[in-house]
């Protein structure tokens, strides 16, 4: 049977000038040397969009380096002690790394050995399917068995599944996030299997590569199957101290699905949180998540507006409200929050209030501090509080009372 081989005439990132260049450089220091390697190969076979392009090469790293650079190109040393190269051609970076074999892990890091042998390289890879190659022409070289993964698009790990994980612990959840971008169906059940067995291995990951990676998993167009194995295997409870709501994550999902919406990380982790401001901020730390993502999920579940989401649904009186106080962004969030847990359909639809949310111009309070000194407020709290009652007076009364009428309201108090 011939094997199958990749038409570079069919696929863009193989004819492309940017990577024509790099392979030309790579094989003009060793002729037949370097393949494409991983997702660009795993994605190309299953019909999915390639994004990075990655090369695996028999050339040691100052080799890399120095094919690059007499051919014009630009090397970045990115990883050299691991093998990996930068190599920059027209602004498009290529990940070339030296074929190795790992002598040391720790279930975090490896320390390697570089190599001439190809079936060495990809015994060290976590998937078969992430251990194909293809040269430049498109043939394949599957020195683990990849190819028969192709089908039914299932993720098995590289020869001894829990030896894998032992390397990098990451891979449990490597593993759900490809199966959540890729997979169809069920986990393969000796991954799986490993998966939970080994998952108390997670607590020696850091937290920016957990968080980086459940990130990758909840963009997936639809992550619900993995999530849920996740869920049903203590993994998720594990990461996040909580098995989550994959009601309210599965109502976002839908949400997305109908409208053909591009997929929300944060959203999706809000509603699988499924928690108040308490928990927000518990799960954020925890996973060290940035001051912006942790200001987002801030938002969608600051309870200053809740009624006012609430009524929103039948009252644009009280969209308004919940705008003032929340801004946009948080308001559009729990409205679709609030939708997605919902049982019965909400009286009015949220893309509704999403569109209104995003055409509304929040207007101008008419009272500043400067305005209640002049009344003889002193600087300080007091002055805080009494502009605070004020706004919230201009906003229960629509933002229809003027500067004067906010004035003579204070005076009257």
């Amino acid at each position: 049977m011939t094997p199958p081989r990749l038409d570079p005439a069919r696929h863009t990132w193989m004819r492309a000038p940017e990577t024509r260049l790099v392979m030309a450089a790579l094989d003009a220091a060793r002729p037949g040397g370097s393949r494409f390697v991983g997702g660009c190969v795993r994605n190309a076979l299953l019909g999915e969009p390639v994004g990075d392009v990655d090369i695996a090469t028999q050339l040691r790293p100052d080799e890399t380096i120095a094919a690059a650079r007499a051919a014009g190109l630009k090397p970045v040393p990115t990883g050299k002690a691991h093998g990996t190269i930068t190599v920059v051609c027209r602004g498009k970076p290529f990940e070339v790394t030296s074929l190795r074999r790992d002598v040391a892990t720790d279930g975090r890091r490896a320390v390697v050995r570089f190599t001439q042998d190809w079936a060495e390289d990809a015994q060290r890879r976590d998937f078969r399917l992430n251990a194909l190659y293809a040269d430049a022409e498109g043939r394949i070289y599957d020195p683990t068995g990849g190819l028969k993964d192709v089908e039914n698009r299932r993720f098995v790990f590289v020869g001894d599944a829990e030896k894998r994980i032992e390397e990098d612990y990451l891979r449990i959840l490597r593993l759900f996030r490809f199966e959540a971008w890729y997979g169809r169906g069920e986990s393969d059940p000796v991954a799986h299997a490993a998966a939970v067995k080994l998952r108390d291995g997670l607590h020696k990951l850091s937290a920016e590569r957990v968080w980086m990676e459940l990130k990758k998993l909840l963009a997936a167009p639809n992550p619900m199957g993995a999530v849920t194995r996740m869920s049903e295997s203590g993994i998720l409870d594990l990461i996040l101290g909580v098995n989550g709501s994959l009601r309210v994550m599965g109502g976002i999902v839908a949400q997305d699905v109908q409208y053909g919406l591009a997929p929300d990380s944060m959203l999706r982790f809000a509603a699988l949180a499924d928690g108040g401001p308490e928990r927000i901020r518990t799960m954020a730390a925890k996973l060290k998540m940035s001051n912006a993502e942790a200001r987002r999920l801030q938002g969608a579940v600051d309870p200053s507006a809740r009624e006012d989401v609430t009524e929103a649904f039948s009252d644009l009186a009280a969209a308004e409200r919940a705008l003032m106080k929340l801004g946009a962004r948080a308001f559009e969030d729990q409205v679709r929050l609030q939708a997605a847990g919902e049982v019965a359909p909400p009286p009015r639809d949220w893309t509704l209030l999403a569109r209104f949310a995003r055409e509304w111009e929040e207007p101008e309070f008419p009272v500043t501090g400067g305005d209640l000194i002049l009344l003889g407020y002193e600087p300080g709290p007091m002055l805080g509080d009494a502009l605070d009652e004020l706004k919230a007076h201009w906003i229960a009364e629509r933002f229809e009372p003027t500067k004067d009428e906010l004035i003579a309201r204070l005076k009257a108090h």
